[in-house]
Order: C-alpha cells, then sequence, then structure tokens
C-alpha cells in the first residue's frame, strides 16, 4: 500500500476483502506516547471535546485488510491512506456517534501517534464502523504474528 497518495486521483477498488462506509471526518490531532490504557483514556478525552464540532467534511472510508483510506464524498480523491502496520488502535463512542483511530503518519520519520475522528449519521451506524474497526484490528493482530 502506497502511503504517500494524500490528494491524489485514485478510485478505490471494490475488493471482496474491503468494505466502504461513508462518514465525516472532524479531524486529526496528536496523541501522547505513553500506555494503551492512558492513551485511550486520552483519546475519549479529546473525543468528547469534538462532540459538538460543526466543521465536518463528507468522506468515504475503505476498510482493508491493507489498511484504512479515505476518500472524498464521491470516492474519486483519495485523501488519507494508512497501512494496516501504521494503525495502533481503533476505538469508538456509540453515544456520540463517534469512532476514530489511532495511527502514524504515513512518511513520516518520527514516532509520533495521530488520532483520525469519524462522526456518522446515526448513533447505530457508529457500531458498524466500531465493528469495521474490530476487524481493522483484528487484520491488524494476523498482520504481527
Amino acid at each position: 500500500m502506497e502511503d504517500k497518495t494524500r490528494g491524489t486521483s485514485d478510485t478505490p477498488a471494490r475488493e471482496a476483502s474491503s468494505m466502504m462506509r461513508s462518514a465525516e471526518y472532524v479531524g486529526s490531532f496528536p496523541v501522547e506516547d505513553c500506555c494503551l490504557d492512558e492513551q485511550t483514556r486520552l483519546v475519549h478525552k479529546q473525543m468528547q471535546s469534538f462532540k459538538d464540532c460543526d466543521r465536518r467534511r463528507p468522506v468515504s472510508l475503505k476498510f482493508s485488510l491493507k489498511g484504512v483510506k479515505m476518500y472524498d464524498e464521491d470516492e474519486k480523491v483519495l485523501l488519507m491512506a494508512h497501512a494496516l502496520r501504521r494503525v495502533s488502535f481503533c476505538t469508538c463512542c456509540p453515544s456520540e456517534a463517534q469512532f476514530a483511530f489511532v495511527s502514524h503518519n504515513p512518511g513520516s520519520l518520527d514516532s509520533q501517534l495521530y488520532c483520525h475522528l469519524f462522526k456518522t449519521r446515526h448513533t447505530r451506524a457508529v457500531r458498524a464502523r466500531g465493528s469495521d474497526c474490530n476487524v481493522l484490528s483484528y487484520s491488524m493482530a494476523l498482520y504481527s504474528c
């Protein structure tokens, strides 16, 4: 998977092992390098602070065994791509219809982690995205074996 594809035209191919989902991109923020429990707590705290954020961009997300890609709403322009090996963990907050994944930025030599936060239109949809994140997490576990 090529990580350095931000802003390029790369129409998403439909693969049997991938899922396309619509969401709204809220934004990204740095995550402190600490133990996983503390990172999760800090990410959830930040997610709560963004729960009423009105600046969101409609996007399409492609979850696959290769990683996660974010396209514009029309699925024509690739905006973000993270190989599976770069994703540290995924989480969600169903009550706020939010989900997020934490990863290293592509092409970056530093070890800084970033959380990429998304919102769905309905609370029940975040469960599906959370499920997609669980598939991603499961894939990560398989990848690391």
